[in-house]
This record gives structure tokens, sequence and C-alpha cells, in this order.
């Protein structure tokens, strides 16, 4: 796990939250909706389409992020999820999970293995003590075990983002403050890997067919999964 300090602009990230707060006001309530997956009281996740503000490549993939993807997972890396997690004010701790990615769940070698996939996850607030983070149990990628209470929780500032190997064991921290901690959230993986285990019944990548057409060929080829729509 790491985290990318000043991987994007702030003030894009203030206009990514307030386009979605204006345009979008039922991702900040708990209203139940087709399209949100509710992981746990007060949290769930939505697929967002990419367009507009998002199809920019320093949101959708700034540089630095590309170079840590382009080590861990190869340079055919390609989006497998690209959406929103929100937890709303009051949203309790949520319970270890690894988001998958786990070959061979049973054979000593899968914890030598390198990753298949990563999880990034751009904050679109601070990150601190009111708030709240993600809780990380650092190194479970290597096993299959996990501490009591996370070993790192990491606050950052906006602009900053979090990484984490898919099969690191993690939970949502509770958000103690009184407004919304949404995150921009992706999934990449390695070009012939592609995730059975999450949000099977859920559009997971969808991206309008005008700005994936106006993109250059290597993120038209990265989005090779994504529905593509109007």
């Amino acid at each position: 796990m790491c985290t990318v300090p000043d991987a994007i602009e702030a003030d894009l990230l203030r206009r990514c939250r307030e386009w979605l707060m204006s345009d979008h006001p039922a991702l900040f309530t708990d209203e139940a909706r087709p399209e949100k997956l509710f992981v746990c009281p007060g949290r769930f996740y939505v697929a967002l389409q990419i367009k507009g503000l998002f199809a920019r490549p320093e949101i959708l993939l700034p540089r630095a992020i590309d170079a840590i993807l382009h080590d861990s997972l190869g340079p055919a890396y390609v989006f497998e999820s690209w959406g929103l997690i929100n937890a709303l004010p009051g949203a309790a701790e949520q319970h270890w999970h690894r988001d998958g990615g786990v070959l061979f769940p049973s054979h000593p070698l899968e914890a030598m293995l390198p990753a298949t996939a990563i999880t990034v996850a751009v904050p679109l607030v601070d990150l601190n003590e009111k708030t709240g983070t993600t809780g990380f149990a650092l190194g479970s990628h290597r096993s299959n075990e996990h501490v009591e209470s996370p070993d790192y929780e990491p606050y950052v500032s906006l602009g900053s983002a979090m990484l984490w190997d898919y099969r690191v064991f993690h939970k949502g921290m509770p958000n103690r403050s009184a407004a919304a901690r949404p995150f921009l959230y992706a999934t990449f993986c390695r070009e012939w890997w592609m995730d059975t285990g999450n949000h099977e019944d859920q559009v997971r990548l969808m991206a309008c067919a005008t700005a994936v057409e106006a993109m250059d060929a290597g993120m038209r080829k990265r989005l090779a999964r994504a529905i593509l729509t109007e």
C-alpha cells in the first residue's frame, strides 16, 4: 500500500466534488437506488460515467499513478472499474476485507506472487480524524492474517491518492464528521485478469463514446472493457 501526495490538483478535485453534489445529489444520501451498491450501512459504491472532467487524463490516470501501475502490473494494464465510493456522515467502521486478486488461495506460493490488480482511491475531501480514512493491515497481501486493528490509517490532504494491492486486508474507518467522505475509486489489473467476485450485477466501467474517441490510443486501449454510452 502507498500514498501519492499531490497526484492531482486539489482545485480539480473540488470541482469534481461540487459537480457531483450539484448534478447527482442522490450520491450524497442513503437513498437506495439500483445503481448504488451498499457495502455496509452508510457506505456504497456506484460506477460513474467517464466524461467531462472525469475524462481528463490528469484525473482519470495521473502520471505518477500510471508509473506505479506500469511497474506493478506491466505495461498492458487496463481499467477494470471506475466510480465513486462514499461514506456518509455517521458511517460506522467497516469489516475487514480483501478486494480480491487471490489466484491460488490454498497454495503457499500465492504469497510470493506479484499483484494481479491494484485499487486506486482518490479522496474528494481531506482525510483526517473527523472525516476518517481507510485502515490497512500492512503486509497482509503476503499472508492470510490481519491485525485486530489497522496498523496504518493514512490521513492525506485533498489531491493525494492511495493505492493498494488487491489482496491487502483493509476497511473503511468511521466518518465522524457532518459531511460525506467521497472517493474516486478505480481498479486496474493485468490484461488477462478479470474481477469475478465484486459487483457482479453492477456496471463497473462505463464511458461516454465521444469522450473515449477524443482520447489517445493508449488510453482507449486501457478502457477497452468500458461499456460505451451516449
